[in-house]
């Protein structure tokens, strides 16, 4: 990713700088130069000028020279009230401001009525491509862990509920109501008596029967 990033920016100072220094024009180039022969109002027309760019003109200066001068002395090429003069025979002229129109003539007499005349028309420079902004990378989710299961909640038994019946063995007696132990019948008092005389009738008849026996 920062490789990316330093790449992009790379790029961002290149153009930045390119528009800054601009594109070199050679005058009349590249079938001419800054002579007799060319057609200068053609070959400006096919050149978007740009600010930052630059004209250079080459020529003999034996022969000729380069007068920057204003749109009157242009059109009537007049070179008595120069803005600038050059005559090295390879003069760079900057283009620094856009929106405004340069014109420039051959100050030898009777050079520009043959055609050394140049109108340079200046654009604005043309703006940097803004950086492309890189997104960050998205943050990998954090991992969940299973979070063991809650144990159940021992059952609420409610205030005096009585608890639920026990099974009963087969042939055991169930347990009296209350929780308490089987309830066994007292003795009676009527019933021992009852016993008594059982017996006691029991023997009698047995003395009966053996007295008839011997009879």
């Amino acid at each position: 990713m920062a490789i990316r990033a330093l790449l992009v920016l790379t790029v961002a100072v290149a153009a930045v700088l390119g528009a800054a220094h601009g594109a070199s024009y050679t005058v009349g180039a590249p079938a001419g130069s800054w002579d007799l022969q060319t057609n200068y109002t053609t070959w400006a027309s096919g050149i978007n000028f740009r600010a930052g760019d630059q004209l250079v003109f080459k020529y003999s200066p034996a022969a000729h020279n380069v007068v920057e001068v204003s749109k009157a002395d242009h059109d009537s090429c007049t070179a008595s009230r120069p803005l600038a003069t050059f005559a090295t025979g390879d003069d760079t002229v900057p283009l620094p401001a856009g929106g405004v129109t340069r014109y420039f003539i051959c100050g030898v007499p009777g050079h520009c009525d043959g055609g050394m005349k140049l109108a340079v028309r200046v654009e604005a420079a043309a703006s940097a491509p803004a950086p492309v902004a890189m997104a960050p990378r998205a943050a990998r989710p954090p991992t969940k862990t299973a979070s063991p299961s809650p144990s159940p909640a021992p059952m609420a038994m409610a205030p005096g509920a009585a608890l639920p019946p026990m099974a009963t063995p087969p042939g055991a007696k169930a347990p009296a109501a209350g929780g308490g132990m089987p309830a066994v019948p007292p003795p009676s008092s009527a019933a021992a008596p009852a016993g008594v005389g059982s017996l006691m009738g029991l023997g009698l008849g047995a003395v009966v029967a053996a007295l008839m026996t011997f009879h």
